[in-house]
């Protein structure tokens, strides 16, 4: 290369662009599919240019609704307004979404906020990127371009201590930032800074202002609707002094006179230029100087010896079932065994590589006598994934691998080893999310989504975590639920846990809680009567507080309403088997079937008089009875044995038992507040005993003592809960015993008469 034209250091693609082009370009080759790209994949109109002819077509966010059935929807680098991507999902269109995860990292920053917070931008309000972070604003939101801007909003002695976040295009300038940043601490005293300037755009930034200044001429390669590499324009303009903007090699002939007459010149290229392009214009900036090697030099580069670690590109000459020979330019045939280029055994190389393909390796042990320098893909790989793996760690994406390996130590299980490429991620035992103590074996083999939680760059080292990712799919998937979910939404359930007031059931990403009232219509001493545990059960939901993220749900509905059942099985006059459930002064109740009694007077026990009905039947007992009144609005139903043995037809209930039906009732009315009271008591105790109960879950793999602390603040705060439930049932029990006094003046009054 010329000492004469310099290419600035970073030039090129960026990770989050590089990382896109592998994606399509895996998509184009594999999927099989026609592929959509929603809006420019990348700020290159030559890239995109060749995406078109390869069959990729580019369409408008209001074009998705029109999308065949066998699209792929690509998202663009600079991501897309959240309100998209929903409608993408809704309409089932499947999507590959190569938004830069430094980009997806700042859409999680602006998605948590409250709607009391503001969140405050600084970049270009019509850019795409920014466009797309505004989406994901709960409460007010608002871009400025600059300094100035922020100035001219904010009077002088302006002070708002309101809450809200400062944000920044990734692409923004640095300098300009730093300024930004400290007028708005200085209008907002609260505002938390989250510096999202994306770091490999800041080095390119600092490395262009250091090359242009030592030259006579800068050339910028990139889209002109580049923000990035309109900076670098920016940049170069101020400290070069002579600076031009290009997209593409072809260009540099309306320049021809000022390159040539420039002594120093710098290439910089934007994160959306491909190195083909810059190679094309370091090339032609070259003829324009008729700088050509000299004899000597074109001698040396003949012999040219390349150096052990150092990172080339080749074009594959051959390939072979165990190796393939690689081009490297040099007087060296470059050799890349299989086992440099994976791990995975039965690979066919044929299937990878063929004739013609350009690679990239790095170079390892020459032998000049056989004229051959021994290759490695692997360690390039390498690089490519660790790249990846610290990008994970920095947006906290979520990673996919599969466990290959259970590590053990003298103690038991240390954890399991996921490859990702090349590297290895270790996950410890305690974020595998299984139990402390239990076997890891059955983890073997499975594809799990984890998070990075540590990386030692030094060492190339990883730490994940499978527990994070999940407890994270979980916290979305129930985010989800809540912001969907309505009152009288119908789910088929499965009862996880019985309590002595009802059931926590599951319905997908949430437990509700069905209560003891809601599971029957009769009376009921306990769930475990009716359900138990792994029961799959058809609930609805009663009350969503969405606040303290609980959910109330009913299980009674029309269809199993005893009477309703009644009314299209029975009528006045059938005669019915029927079962005694209790026995009273003043007759008994038989029930028909479950839920649904009767009650037999006293006068209807038999066709001779009875004083005691306990003379005459008990609790348990089988009974032939016909059916003599149904009362569907006041719920009651008259049986009688007397009807069936005399044939006569009761006139109807005597006054002790029409004064029996109302002290029930007067029961059943003055206990109903206390009931209630003791009812919403129950769930509020109920949901803070569940959320302990998940803690205590989830702290399992800490320390036995951590674990006991934490369920004595769960029973202190069951003890607590169940305070006003206690009061509750005292003050149910004391309206029983003024009923029951009620009750016995009412019989004393009827035996009188």
């Amino acid at each position: 290369m010329s000492d004469k034209i310099r290419i600035s250091e970073y030039s090129g693609f960026c990770f989050g662009v590089k990382r896109a082009v592998d994606m399509i370009e895996k998509s184009i080759n594999e999927s099989g599919k026609r592929i959509f790209c929603l809006g420019e994949l990348i700020h290159n109109p030559g890239f995109n240019e060749s995406l078109k002819r390869r069959g990729v077509t580019f369409i408008t966010a209001d074009e998705i609704k029109d999308l065949p059935p066998d699209a792929l929807l690509f998202i663009r680098t600079h991501g897309v307004p959240k309100d998209v991507l929903e409608e993408a999902e809704r309409r089932g269109v499947e999507y590959v979404d190569a938004t830069c995860p430094y980009v997806k990292k700042i859409h999680g920053i602006v998605g948590s906020q409250g709607k009391d917070v503001t969140v405050f931008t600084v970049g270009d309000k019509n850019h795409p990127e920014v466009q797309g972070i505004l989406s994901w604003a709960n409460g007010e939101s608002r871009v400025f371009s600059g300094a100035e801007e922020i100035i001219a909003a904010h009077p002088e002695g302006f002070c708002d201590e309101r809450d809200c976040i400062l944000t920044a295009q990734t692409t923004y300038s640095g300098a300009e930032w730093a300024k930004c940043r400290e007028l708005i601490k200085k209008f907002y005293p609260n505002c938390r800074v989250y510096d999202t300037i994306c770091s490999v755009t800041e080095n390119r930034q600092k490395a262009v202002y250091e090359l242009a200044s030592q030259c006579d001429l800068t050339v910028v390669v990139g889209g002109r609707n580049s923000s990035n590499t309109a900076k670098l324009y920016a940049i170069a303009r101020e400290v070069c002094g002579d600076a031009i903007m290009i997209e593409s090699a072809g260009e540099l002939d309306e320049y021809a006179g000022r390159i040539a007459r420039a002594k120093t010149m710098a290439i910089a290229a934007g994160a959306s230029t491909p190195s083909g392009i810059i190679q094309e214009v370091y090339k032609k900036m070259a003829d324009i100087t008729n700088e050509e090697l000299s004899f000597a030099e074109m001698l040396d580069q003949s012999f040219k010896t390349l150096n052990t670690g150092e990172r080339v590109k080749g074009i594959v000459s051959a390939v072979n079932p165990n190796e393939i020979k690689v081009d490297l330019g040099t007087k060296h045939t470059g050799i890349l065994p299989y086992d440099e280029i994976t791990s995975e055994s039965g690979v066919d190389l044929n299937d990878l590589f063929k004739v013609g393909d350009e690679i990239e390796v790095m170079c390892g042990k020459f032998s000049d006598s056989d004229g051959t320098v021994m290759l490695s893909k692997k360690k390039i790989d390498a690089h490519k994934f660790w790249d990846e793996i610290k990008a994970a760690a920095e947006s906290d994406a979520h990673l996919t691998g599969t466990v290959k390996e259970i590590v053990k130590n003298e103690k038991g299980f240390a954890g399991v080893i996921i490859p990702y490429g090349p590297n290895r991620v270790f996950i410890p035992a305690s974020q595998t999310g299984i139990p402390k103590g239990e076997d890891l074996e059955p983890l073997k083999g499975q594809t799990v989504s984890f998070r990075i939680i540590d990386v030692n760059d030094g060492r190339k080292r990883a730490v994940g975590s499978i527990k994070s990712s999940a407890r994270a799919a979980r916290k979305a998937a129930e985010d989800a639920f809540f912001e969907t979910a309505q009152v009288g939404d119908k789910f088929e359930g499965k009862v996880r846990a019985l309590m002595s007031y009802g059931a926590f059931v599951n319905i997908g990403p949430v437990d509700g809680m069905l209560h003891i009232s809601e599971i029957s219509w009769g009376k009921l001493k306990k769930p475990a009567d009716v359900f138990k545990e792994g029961d799959t059960v058809n609930v609805f939901i009663k009350d969503i507080d969405r606040e303290r993220r609980r959910i109330s749900l009913g299980y009674k509905t029309a269809e199993n309403d005893p009477w309703n059942i009644f009314a299209q099985k029975y009528k006045v006059g059938d005669v019915v088997e029927a079962t005694v459930v209790s026995v009273l002064p003043f007759g008994a109740f038989a029930e028909i079937f479950p839920d649904l009694d009767g009650l037999i007077h006293v006068s209807q026990l038999s066709d001779k008089p009875v004083q005691n009905p306990a003379s005459v039947v008990k609790v348990g007992d089988k009974v032939t009875v016909k059916i003599t009144a149904a009362d569907f609005e006041r719920r009651r139903l008259s049986l009688s044995i007397r009807a069936l043995l005399t044939g006569e037809e009761p006139e109807s209930e005597a006054p002790a038992a029409e004064a029996a039906e109302e002290v029930k009732e007067a029961v059943e009315e003055a206990a109903a507040p206390a009931v209630e009271e003791a009812k919403e008591a129950v769930e509020e105790a109920a949901a803070p005993v569940a959320e302990a109960v998940e803690e205590v879950k989830e702290t399992a793999e800490e320390t036995v003592e951590e674990a006991k602390e934490t369920v004595e603040e769960a029973k202190e705060a069951v003890e607590e809960a169940a305070a006003p439930v206690a009061e509750a049932v005292e003050e149910v029990k004391e309206t029983v015993e003024e009923a029951k006094e009620a009750a016995e003046e009412v019989k004393e009054a009827a035996e009188a008469e």
